[in-house]
């Protein structure tokens, strides 16, 4: 046997379980979550939505973005991205827009009540369990004055 022969060997059985482990993906419970964002009853389109561990780090979080009609849906993607486990999960939501000015940079500005992006803060909490999640509407209020 060669030494380069013997080279690749080594090489291809160093390698293989690595290979054969990425191709898997993950492995265990997946918590899939769809629902609606509105604000005052009306759909709220462009809300980027996060779900952040309420106590459990492991659990991961995700995020999305609702359509024009305030829905919206997050599931892994094909690289088992936005991968939720089963769990309780604070829930966040903005709505971010740029505000024109005439100095340097562009500072954005959130269209929503800041309580519901402030993870100390936000009223909104979801328990998911395996599989599909459909919550009922995160109903946001503006801060009345």
């Amino acid at each position: 046997m060669t030494p380069f022969f013997r080279k690749q060997i080594i090489l291809t059985v160093c390698l293989a379980p690595v290979l054969l482990g990425c191709a898997e993906g993950r492995k265990g419970e997946k918590a899939e979550v769809s629902g609606i964002v509105k604000l005052d009853g009306a759909p709220v389109a462009d809300a980027q939505i996060r779900f952040m561990p309420y106590d459990n780090p492991d659990l991961g979080n995700a995020f999305c973005r609702t359509n024009t009609n305030g829905e919206f849906t997050i599931k892994p993607d094909a690289n088992d991205n936005n991968w939720l486990k089963p769990g309780k999960y604070k829930v966040l939501i903005s709505k971010i827009a740029p505000i024109e000015v005439k100095a340097m940079g562009a500072p954005e500005v959130n269209l929503l009540p800041a309580q519901y992006n402030l993870q100390d803060k936000t009223p909104l909490i979801a328990e998911l369990k395996n599989g599909d999640n459909k919550l009922g509407p995160f109903d946001l209020v503006k801060n009345k004055k």
